[in-house]
């Protein structure tokens, strides 16, 4: 059951559920919290569920997502899709749904991103998959300039779809937390 819950600018929803993979957020925390901190609380929150109590599975959709895009987020600021392909993150990205749920969140840039990576990614799989050491992957970024293309683009784009992202979270709360 859901209740709706007015505030001065937008509209939240209230889970009134006792879902265990749901961790409780303060209203305050979702309408004042920076987008990164925001994101911050809620992943960190999943982690200890799933140190605590659940399996990976258990899970929501919309949590395994923003879990993922924590790992997208995270491996292309450390060292592009080559990094992320090079730490077997590709299951997470490419292979789940993740592009397609983005679309749903209003990241739409971020998701045609992905989609140009996914594209890449499978028709050179083997060979992205074989490069091991860390001077074979600095070697592959002269083999797939297109990478380096997609992680500039990443970055030109990356806080206004974080901001569109929040702005999903907030309005689709019950998919995320029990807002206290």
């Amino acid at each position: 059951m859901q209740t709706m819950m007015k505030t001065d600018k937008d509209t939240f929803y209230k889970n009134k559920t006792d879902k265990k993979t749901l961790p409780q957020i303060n209203i305050e925390e979702l309408i004042n919290d920076d987008t990164w901190d925001l994101f911050f609380k809620l992943i960190s929150n999943y982690y200890k569920l799933l140190d605590d109590e659940i399996e990976e599975h258990d899970l929501t959709d919309a949590q395994r997502t923003l879990m993922a895009f924590n790992i997208l987020y995270g491996e292309i600021t450390t060292g592009g899709f080559l990094e992320l392909i090079k730490n077997g993150h590709c299951n997470y990205i490419f292979e789940f749904r993740f592009s397609e749920t983005l679309k749903k969140w209003g990241a739409i840039e971020l998701a045609a991103i992905i989609d140009q990576a996914r594209k890449i990614y499978f028709f050179q799989k083997t060979e992205l998959e074989t490069a091991i050491t860390t001077h074979e992957i600095f070697e592959m970024y002269h083999h797939y300039p297109e990478f380096n293309v997609l992680d500039n683009a990443f970055f030109k784009i990356m806080n206004f779809q974080a901001d569109k992202i929040k702005h999903y979270i907030q309005h689709h709360i019950d998919e995320f937390a029990i807002v206290v």
